[in-house]
């Protein structure tokens, strides 16, 4: 009876297993369906090449399902941010949303993208919920989660625990000086920058407008501080000599200017010379403003998820820059992360230390004062050599692909308008291109994109001029309206696309779609040419791709 008893006991305890393991398939095949096919788009106020970018894509990828499509858009306003750059992003955004499936929801990173979004929210996202990272505008923030379809996450930059470190680190400092510019972040930070005067009323606050000043000038100002003031950097995107600068090479510029550590709030800046100071972890903006789409998706009411004003940060100091600095890790505060920590050769070899003689081991220590000297210059005027070469071409170049960019093309185009002569402007780009980064990889995807980019500047003449816009987009000026003289570039850019670009080993064919449009016949501004060349692309898509198009004749 006893062994009856216990069978059956065993039996039920089995029942109850297999049980609750269908209740958990049931529940993750529930939850795989909801999510299958949902799609969404993720707009950048900038680039892929601006370093904060790759960072909240991985931040974004790692919080969506697999199973839910992610697209990407980038304004790039940190290469250009007129107003007909603008419109020409609305304008391709407004015929890109009318080519694809509608999408279930929008995440867009930092102000502009945010701006945009809340600009064009009831025409081009009707609807959807709009979740947002990296937005520095924090009162604007408030007032756009009023609607029930936003929500996002703030981007707080910590200036009180950096000044506060940086005022213990040197108790002697009389001022503290910003760098900043009058960018659309930049102008909201200095807002939250003064306020803190309040706080520390034992410093003088003052700043260095680089939107205001020459390079030269901004080198000058930089290399003058001294001891008596606390450096700290916030934006420096462009100055009054028209440069624009990413972040990489504006921060080498101000770190290799100033005799002083730069203090930081912002994470892109390590390893380019900042000493360090509490920052945004931007990876896990990405990934909160991921997270509120992916619990809609799941079947949460939009309108209950709150803003999030806790932005997520650490301290964080560059080791290259305490040792030039000389700064010891036990200043530092006790919670931080350390980068580029070389361990010392006390630390690899303190068993054989212990049984060496003196002078052998003052000897060694010697030899490797020495070395690390020795590489810290050679490392320093690598790096100086590498800005000064970097910063005249960056205002100009595309990062990728070695072409002219957004800016200098709407120059361009504007000097032909104003010229009065009568020329012909192509737009293509390269036919499904998102497969190839989703299925190849986005290292694949910049294979390909430079290897077309250098085959099309190969055509360059007198006549003809290429520019890469955005993305896979790229555009050319023609100096001619003759259509046999535009036909021949268009099929010597149609023959430049047939000869395969080998990724892995293996040859891919790849195609483009060109759209053309001439002045002054098809429009007669710069805005409405963009445009018809646009629509021309997009006339070719519909009909198959691969081909090239006058505006008005599909």
């Amino acid at each position: 009876m006893h062994n009856k008893r216990a069978g059956i006991r065993s039996l039920r305890r089995l029942a109850g297993c297999i049980a609750v393991l269908a209740w958990m398939l049931v529940v993750s095949v529930a939850a795989s369906a909801e999510t299958k096919g949902k799609r969404v788009l993720f707009i950048s106020s900038y680039s892929y090449a601006w370093e904060t970018v790759p960072e909240q894509i991985a931040g974004i990828q790692e919080a969506l399902s697999k199973d839910v499509d992610l697209d990407y858009k980038f304004m790039d306003t940190k290469n250009s941010s007129s107003e007909e750059s603008l419109q020409l992003f609305y304008q391709s955004m407004k015929q890109f949303l009318q080519e694809v499936p509608a999408y279930d929801a929008l995440i867009v990173g930092d102000d502009a993208a945010f701006q945009f979004a809340l600009t064009y929210q009831e025409e081009l996202f009707p609807g959807i919920p709009i979740a947002f990272e990296g937005v520095n505008d924090i009162s604007a923030a408030k007032t756009a989660t009023r609607n029930p379809l936003i929500a996002g996450v703030v981007e707080s930059l910590s200036y009180q625990n950096t000044i506060s470190f940086a005022s213990k680190l040197y108790p002697d400092a009389k001022k503290i000086v910003a760098i900043l510019d009058d960018t659309i972040t930049g102008v909201s930070e200095r807002k939250v920058f003064y306020e803190y005067r309040k706080v520390f009323e034992q410093l003088e606050f003052e700043e260095l407008n680089a939107s205001q000043m020459t390079k030269k000038e901004l080198v000058s100002a930089l290399s003058s501080l001294d001891r008596d003031s606390i450096l700290l950097y916030i934006m420096c995107s462009e100055d009054a000599d028209g440069n624009r600068y990413t972040g990489s090479k504006g921060i080498q510029m101000v770190t290799s200017s100033a005799k002083i550590p730069t203090f930081c709030v912002v994470s892109i800046g390590m390893g380019h010379g900042f000493l360090g100071g509490e920052m945004v972890s931007q990876k896990q903006m990405g990934k909160i403003a991921a997270q509120m789409v992916q619990q809609y998706l799941d079947g949460a009411d939009f309108s209950k998820i709150d803003l999030e004003l806790d932005t997520p940060r650490t301290f964080l100091f560059d080791e290259n820059v305490m040792n030039r600095f000389n700064i010891s890790a036990v200043d530092l505060p006790k919670e931080r992360q350390i980068i580029n920590h070389k361990p010392t050769f006390v630390e690899k070899n303190i068993a054989m230390i212990r049984i060496s003689a003196v002078i052998g081991m003052i000897l060694v220590l010697l030899m490797f004062v020495l070395f690390i000297d020795n590489l810290r210059k050679r490392n320093l005027n690598r790096s100086l050599e590498n800005a000064k070469f970097s910063l005249v071409k960056a205002a100009k170049m595309d990062y990728l692909t070695g072409l002219s960019n957004r800016g200098v093309f709407m120059d361009s185009l504007t000097k032909k308008i104003e010229g009065g002569g009568e020329f012909a402007m192509i737009l293509y780009d390269i036919d499904h291109f998102k497969e190839i980064n989703d299925t190849l990889g986005h290292n694949n995807g910049d294979i390909v994109l430079k290897e077309m980019a250098a085959r099309v500047r190969n055509l360059a003449d007198a006549k003809f001029s290429v520019y890469r816009l955005a993305g896979d987009e790229f555009t050319a000026i023609i100096d001619d309206t003759d259509r046999e003289v535009i036909v021949g570039y268009l099929k010597q850019i149609q023959k430049v696309f047939h000869e395969p670009v080998v990724l892995d080993e293996k040859e891919y064919y790849i195609h483009a779609s060109i759209g053309v449009a001439l002045y002054p016949e098809d429009a007669q501004n710069q805005t409405d040419l963009v445009a018809a060349a646009d629509k021309a692309m997009y006339d070719v898509k519909k009909n198959g791709r691969n081909a090239y198009a006058f505006y008005g004749e599909l």
